[in-house]
């Protein structure tokens, strides 16, 4: 019974995880919208610098940026506790309600490159994503933030994954000592990738790993 009970609330805490991506997709297109509309003539934070303006343009590291999505339903796959997936899915909430508010207040824009005319698969995904996502929504980098709070998911709930046993230390466990790696690595090549796709300013990327770090701090609470 007891088994039962457990696995029931890790379905309902899955459900929840699900709810919260619809909160992501929806949230982020809506504000998208109404920034660049921008009915209340906000003005935009002047976030931009010169390193950002020196920094090249490198098409093919978008691939880094798009690896993003199947991130996110990694949770998914790899937590065993209910508890620890509803703590994840708040903490994400929190940071994206608090983006949001930025977003409307402070829709930011940024200055893209041409992806087109189509200049291979890269150039092709790069103007896709330009396509359907209006240049706004910049700061702070929800894509930083969520790769981040991931990566910090990881490693405080390290004994709840599938493929360990719960208690042990995780130096001993190989494979959750790799998942905490990939999923750091993958916050940086993510943020590399913001910034040199002109997707993002420096400000952005340090903002978003900021607000992930201030909301793993609030959601995820120390071992005593």
């Amino acid at each position: 019974m007891k088994a039962l009970n457990l696995s029931s609330a890790l379905v309902r805490a899955r459900l929840i995880y699900i709810l919260g991506l619809l909160y992501l997709l929806v949230g982020y297109l809506g504000t998208n919208e109404f920034a660049a509309i921008n009915p209340w003539g906000r003005p935009a934070l002047p976030i931009a610098t010169e390193l950002d303006h020196a920094l090249p343009f490198v098409p093919w590291t978008v691939i880094f940026y798009v690896m993003y999505y199947p991130l996110l339903l990694t949770p998914l796959f790899f937590s065993r506790s209910a508890e620890a997936l509803n703590r994840l899915s708040l903490g994400q909430a929190a940071m994206n309600t608090i983006s949001y508010l930025i977003f409307v207040l402070f829709p930011t824009p940024i200055d893209r490159p041409h992806a087109v005319p189509v200049e291979g698969v890269f150039h092709f995904v790069l103007d896709l994503l330009f396509r359907a996502d209006h240049p706004y929504n910049t700061f702070p980098s929800l894509h930083v933030g969520q790769t981040c709070i991931l990566a910090l998911f990881y490693l405080r709930y390290s004994a709840d994954w599938v493929f360990r046993t719960p208690g042990a230390s995780i130096s001993k466990n190989r494979a959750g000592l790799a998942v905490v790696v990939f999923h750091a690595l993958s916050s940086f090549l993510v943020a590399a990738s913001a910034v040199l796709i002109k997707q993002h300013y420096l400000a952005d990327v340090f903002a978003g790993a900021l607000l992930a770090y201030t909301m793993s701090r609030l959601f995820f609470p120390r071992r005593t």
